[in-house]
């Protein structure tokens, strides 16, 4: 006799929930501070949270302008951010749009700059090491462009995952094809920064590589400051290589601690994103002088091509490094 057995009831599987961290909390942060900073330099007149700078998309407008778009901004921001359980299309892309212009186009080449130099800077504003003579009026505005590239990029990503949903899949890309896609952007974001680190190399060494002797002389001890940017750049071109290499997925075995583990997505991916905003607002900021005709407004003279020619390229490096982050998050979609 056979028996029959009723089929044991299946429960559907729980919907996915959508991930986005702590990025709404440092949304929601950046805008309510910047809305209070910029309103207040409006209304009373205080210190201003953007000082103007030719190294800057904005360098042509004034605090109170930048205050103003500041303000629009934030109160944009803070709709999106209201809006995204009512209405998830209208709020991901304001979202999105107001997140590309604060970490593109309203942060500037002050948030390069602090990577570049935020041993010196910190130390610096206390009195103490080789740039003790760094005040907080350089040092505030730097810290306000970090702000809002770091504000910018959380709204970016916040605004991703409400257009994406609760219910949608991590990733389009096949792991095939986004490992390709990942070693020729690889390639583009470890040649431009090298190209660049060359250059200031070669100056610390005494060599006018694609600038005049006087130019060296006048910069004087500033060619050691290059050179500390130089190695930077340098090493984040070997950490830009780790995306395509195994060292880049699993620790080395000498690591204390993490030696043999799986290094976490968001520990690459996230850098690399960030990175790649602050390079690309910072490249926006020399294209601008050059529109604008400014040129003269960077160090020496418009013949001294490797003072301001390497830094074109870098929109293209931010470009490439974002691109080749998110392909290494697609290639290990299934490392899970």
């Amino acid at each position: 006799m056979t028996t029959l057995h009723a089929p044991h009831p299946t429960r559907a599987p729980a919907a996915p929930t959508a991930r986005t961290g702590l990025s709404p909390w440092l949304a929601g942060l950046w805008s309510v501070a910047y809305l209070g900073l910029a309103g207040l330099h409006l209304v009373r007149d205080t210190g201003a949270i953007w000082v103007p700078t030719p190294a800057s998309v904005l360098g042509s407008l004034s605090s109170t302008d930048v205050s103003a778009l500041v303000v629009v901004l934030a109160a944009l921001s803070l709709a999106g951010l209201a809006l995204r359980s009512r209405s998830p299309r209208v709020a991901g892309g304001l979202l999105v749009a107001t997140g590309l212009v604060v970490a593109l186009v309203l942060a500037d080449a002050r948030s390069l700059t602090f990577l570049g130099y935020a041993p010196m800077l910190l130390l610096g504003a206390v009195g103490v090491g080789p740039a003790d003579h760094v005040a907080m009026s350089v040092l505030a505005p730097t810290l306000a462009s970090v702000g809002e590239s770091v504000g910018g990029l959380a709204l970016v990503l916040t605004g991703v995952a409400t257009l994406r949903g609760p219910t949608a899949g991590r990733f389009a890309w096949s792991a095939r094809s986004a490992a390709r896609v990942c070693r020729w952007a690889v390639a583009v974001a470890v040649a431009v920064p090298a190209f660049y680190a060359v250059t200031r190399l070669a100056w610390a060494l005494g060599i006018p590589f694609g600038v005049r002797d006087e130019f060296l002389v006048e910069l004087g001890s500033g060619k050691y400051a290059g050179l500390g940017l130089a190695v930077a750049a340098l090493a984040g071109c070997v950490l830009t290589v780790g995306l395509v290499r195994r060292w880049g997925e699993v620790f080395w075995s000498w690591v204390p601690g993490l030696g043999g583990r799986r290094v976490p997505v968001a520990m690459a991916v996230l850098p690399a994103v960030f990175v790649g905003s602050v390079v690309f607002s910072a490249g926006l900021a020399f294209w601008r002088l050059i529109l604008v005709g400014e040129l003269d407004e960077t160090p020496g003279a418009v013949a001294d091509w490797a003072a301001w020619l390497p830094e074109l390229f870098w929109p293209l490096w931010g470009v490439a490094l974002a691109v080749a982050g998110l392909a290494y998050a697609a290639r290990r979609a299934g490392d899970r």
